[in-house]
């Protein structure tokens, strides 16, 4: 095994540790060095909302399309052999052996032994069957990433997560401080809204992994640091929560602002 492959095999096991590690962000030093850091390093990640309840304007692409742009557009495709949060916990209700996509020019020099190099079909359709599954797709760059794997250049690099709710390290996210928690950024043009049908189950309370639902006086309210990623809609049996898009742009403008920090052609 080469050092991608003992790299990830080592964040797997320290995934356990998610939540010191993102407390650890509220350090005085870390707090006020690691958003700038992170800023400077174009670290940026954005939740991808896929089920169904999602809501568009006339004519407007849905959200989805938005991956299969840059899955489309790189050249080359990695998928990896495992997820390591989903290994670090021994997830029981999704595949350990589904691991995250990766996709750009460095991807070439991504190690078969961590991950196997894949075509754009088989890449779209791992997309597909993982978003069938519930898991919520969360497309951006992350340097670590790129070290962890041992490529370079690392604006050449697209993560493309499939995140579960039960193991995924963004569910420590919001032990963090406010500067690390807006790594990740809501899809352009979402809104996530509770109707008068909100029974106050707490459904979505328990589905936010950000911590952005509460409950006041008997009824659900998204809080301001809202992701959108989609879980409370899909957890709601009432269909009280509706994710909307009316800005017929918004795809354009999330395409142009993740481009704006990683070069997947």
């Amino acid at each position: 095994m080469g050092r991608s492959g003992r790299s990830f095999e080592w964040f797997a096991d320290s995934s356990k540790h998610k939540d010191a590690m993102f407390k650890m962000a509220n350090w005085p030093v870390l707090r006020s060095l690691l958003p700038h850091i992170l800023k400077a390093r174009g670290t940026s990640f954005t939740c991808i909302p896929v089920n169904e309840g999602v809501e568009v304007s006339g004519g407007t692409a849905l959200p989805f399309s938005v991956v299969e742009h840059f899955i489309n557009q790189a050249g080359h495709h990695v998928i990896l052999n495992f997820c390591p949060c989903r290994r670090s916990f021994d997830c029981k209700d999704f595949p350990v052996d589904r691991g995250c996509l990766f996709i750009g020019e460095a991807a070439r020099e991504i190690e078969p032994s961590v991950g196997r190099h894949v075509s754009r079909e088989e890449a779209l359709d791992h997309l597909r069957t993982g978003t069938e599954m519930g898991l919520v797709p969360v497309i951006g760059r992350i340097d670590f990433d790129s070290v962890m794997l041992g490529v370079k250049p690392h604006n050449r690099l697209m993560t493309i997560c499939q995140c579960c709710p039960c193991c995924c390290l963004t569910t420590a996210l919001h032990y963090a401080s406010r500067g690390v928690r807006d790594i990740i950024m809501r899809l352009e043009g979402v809104e996530v809204k509770v109707t008068e049908d909100c029974a106050g189950c707490g459904a979505c309370v328990e589905a936010c992994i950000y911590k952005q639902m509460r409950l006041t006086g008997g009824r659900a309210v998204v809080g301001q640091e809202c992701k959108g990623c989609g879980r409370c809609a899909a957890a709601c049996e009432d269909g009280a929560i509706r994710i909307t898009v009316d800005d017929s742009d918004y795809i354009r403008a999330c395409i142009d602002r993740i481009s704006a920090h990683v070069n997947v052609e």
